[in-house]
């Protein structure tokens, strides 16, 4: 949950510190990769009947079952600086079983995999939230995530990659896409 959903943030995070207190978190995660070490850590709270009724009366959000707090921090490896980030997630799903914390955790992380995996790429590397046009918007992002899937599939770990492999050869490209 971004910040801009301050009033919705802030009774979470009220929910969140008044089940939890000061306890330590229910989940903490090491990571060392991309020269940077990460700590995550996790606050879960099942919702009560009262948050759900709120969430769902106020904001529309029928069968929220938990919600959480997450506090990521990071460090260069060679830099003994570190920056904090807090966000607030929440989960809903009708009926099933109970997730565990650990469940929930991954839930997260596969979640961010697939904003920096998808979405990143295409406000950073073709710059989608430059576009205000109204009326190609739309087409325009279908055409990028067609690219998009078609370098992956092409092997390319990087999409910039793709883009010079395509650019060097414009035959290679229309290959890529069968029509070669």
């Amino acid at each position: 949950m971004k910040e801009n959903h301050g009033e919705v943030r802030e009774a979470l995070l009220e929910g969140i510190i008044a089940e939890k207190g000061a306890s330590p978190p229910d989940i903490k995660e090491w990571d060392r990769r991309h020269g940077r070490i990460e700590v995550r850590e996790y606050w879960w709270v099942e919702a009560d009947e009262e948050m759900k009724r709120y969430l769902e009366q106020e904001f529309g959000w029928p069968e929220v079952r938990w919600y959480g707090r997450v506090r990521r921090r990071r460090a260069l490896l060679h830099s003994g600086e570190w920056s904090t980030k807090e966000v607030i997630v929440i989960y809903g799903e009708k009926g099933g079983p109970n997730p565990t914390p650990q469940q929930l955790s991954r839930w997260v992380r596969g979640h961010w995999e697939i904003e920096n995996g998808v979405f990143w790429v295409l406000d950073v590397t073709y710059q989608e939230d430059r576009n205000h046009a109204r009326k190609v918007g739309r087409p325009l992002h279908a055409i990028r995530c067609v690219a998009l899937n078609v370098i992956r599939q092409q092997g390319f770990r990087y999409v910039p990659d793709g883009h010079r492999a395509a650019s060097a050869r414009p035959d290679r490209g229309l290959a890529w896409l069968g029509i070669c």
